[in-house]
């Protein structure tokens, strides 16, 4: 089942995300959803161009922080096949790591 078919009924509140960013408090301004600036908040804020503390690394940190524990785990398998005394240490990659150590 995909994902916009299982959230084809769901709405969302735009009340933060229509706010104009360029407004000081204590006058904020509210953009109009139809208008161009609004258009383009909403799809802002469906794409995965957010940033918040709940949200994870970007792509290209965790694809840059796999790919170095990837090497450096091949490294030590080599060192192993070529000197069988050799003793590896492997990292292990969890699926939380990049994004714990992004922040």
């Amino acid at each position: 089942m995909s994902r916009t078919f299982r959230r084809r009924t769901e709405r969302h509140e735009y009340s933060w995300v229509l706010r104009d960013r360029e407004s000081r408090w204590p006058v904020v301004r509210k953009l109009n959803a139809h208008s161009r600036e609004g258009r383009k908040a909403i799809a802002r804020f469906h794409s995965d161009a957010n940033v918040t503390m709940r949200s994870s690394a970007p792509a290209w940190y965790r694809k840059h922080f796999n790919r170095r524990i990837d090497t450096l785990n091949a490294r030590m398998l080599r060192r192993w096949l070529a000197d069988s005394g050799f003793d590896p240490v492997f990292d292990i990659k969890h699926r939380h790591c990049a994004n714990w150590s992004w922040w």
